[in-house]
């Protein structure tokens, strides 16, 4: 005959394996969290100062797809936009729809010419004198132009912005800044001051000329901005709010298939059914 303990006695044997079970609990949620975070620039899965999980946004994958009048952001695109999607975009912009391109290497240039347009981004190594921290890089812009995302903003906050030429300005810098080029943190050689615009727009078209705006750092340096934007979503299949991590990956795309989703549960619940189940019986 089986000894059973009685009822609300519990053995060493019992407290011992639920301290075991609270270590391996603790232990793979901490491996999970480790497992399923990545230290990769403008990322959504990035919790670190350069990612962007703390952004409120929706990714979207399908230019297609994009509802009138919502407000797109393109982040550091690193992918070509086919003929395709450059068109859905045009017609996304004639519907009312609102794009803002974040590049700071110029990755955007084609995808912008494709969409008849003659602002691009000139990539440089912007330093100045007027700044509110120490490093000579983060740069105080001036709002100058009248667009609904600056309305009551006054200054701007930006990370070693890229140059935009064309279009109508919307932020530009102060005249004491210039490009520098050999990255000595002073004007030097044939390095002078100049004003630069960092941001402009033609219509509902919006380029920006640093990507590090949506960063988690940077989101409390310029919140009325941010606030301004309202619902955006972004465009997660050229952006670089991707990753590299397997796991991750693995888990959003079990995530975008609820067909998936209700197997993996079916089974986690069977051995718990089973084993519940075998309780009973004995």
């Amino acid at each position: 005959m089986r000894w059973k303990p009685k009822p609300g006695e519990v053995t060493k044997m019992q407290r011992e394996a639920w301290a075991v079970l609270l270590i391996l609990i603790l232990a793979g949620g901490a491996l999970f969290i480790h497992a399923t975070t990545t230290t990769e620039e403008y990322s959504r899965c990035n919790i670190g100062w350069n990612g962007t999980s703390a952004l409120a946004a929706e990714e979207i994958r399908d230019l297609a797809t994009l509802p009138p009048g919502a407000t797109l952001l393109i982040l550091a695109p690193d992918r070509p936009f086919s003929p395709e999607e450059a068109g859905y975009l045009r017609t996304f912009l004639e519907s009312g729809g609102r794009l803002l391109i974040a590049d700071e290497d110029g990755s955007a240039n084609h995808l912008l010419a494709d969409l008849g347009s003659r602002m691009r981004v000139r990539p440089e190594n912007l330093a100045s004198l007027e700044r509110d921290h120490a490093e000579p890089g983060l740069i105080t812009g001036y709002v100058v132009g009248n667009a609904s995302p600056f309305a009551g903003v006054e200054t701007v906050l930006v990370n070693r912005p890229a140059a935009v030429e064309g279009g109508e300005p919307l932020i530009e810098t102060s005249i004491l800044t210039w490009n520098d080029a050999d990255g000595d943190g002073r004007v030097s050689g044939d390095e002078t001051f100049a004003r630069r615009a960092v941001a402009a727009r033609e219509g509902n078209l919006t380029v920006l000329g640093d990507p590090s705006l949506f960063v988690n750092a940077m989101l409390a340096e310029n919140p009325t901005f941010i606030e301004n934007l309202g619902p955006i979503l972004i465009d997660a299949a050229h952006s670089r709010t991707g990753t590299a991590n397997p796991i991750v990956n693995t888990i959003l795309w079990i995530e975008e298939r609820p067909p998936a989703v209700a197997a993996i549960a079916a089974l986690a619940v069977l051995p718990v059914a089973y084993r519940f189940g075998r309780r009973e019986n004995d």
